[in-house]
């Protein structure tokens, strides 16, 4: 699975959040067991717990592929489950095969063992 996006730290595990308008943090979680951590049930396998920014350490992930000596925009495609690749290197894009798929951009699904994967983990703030 190819990680993307915010994250905060609350007590030790991982969620994904988003930020609320009064500027506290809305922990997101698919586990039950969250909810002796006090999370409610909102939906179906959502749970969600409300805090405060100085409860949590925010940051972001992003992914990135190296293909062929080369580093890439990576995402997991939901279809085939391969991993999509992008650029906006033409040059680069004919060289590797890859295909034009927007006036600027150019992508190339490969498989798993095609690539190694680099999760960019970096300090996330709000302002």
């Amino acid at each position: 699975m190819i990680r993307k996006g915010k994250y905060a730290i609350h007590n030790g595990s991982e969620y994904s959040f988003s930020l609320l308008e009064d500027k506290s943090i809305r922990l997101i979680s698919n586990k039950y067991a969250d909810l002796s951590q006090g999370f409610k049930h909102l939906g179906e396998n959502i749970y969600i717990k409300n805090v405060s920014v100085e409860e949590v350490d925010l940051f972001k992930i992003n992914s990135k592929a190296i293909y062929k000596g080369d580093l890439f925009p990576a995402s997991e495609e939901r279809r085939t489950g391969k991993v999509l690749l992008d650029t906006t290197n033409t040059e680069l894009a004919k060289k590797m095969g890859f295909e034009r798929t927007d006036k600027y951009m150019y992508s190339k699904s490969v498989e798993w063992d095609e690539v190694k994967i680099i999760k960019e983990r970096k300090p996330y703030s709000l302002d």
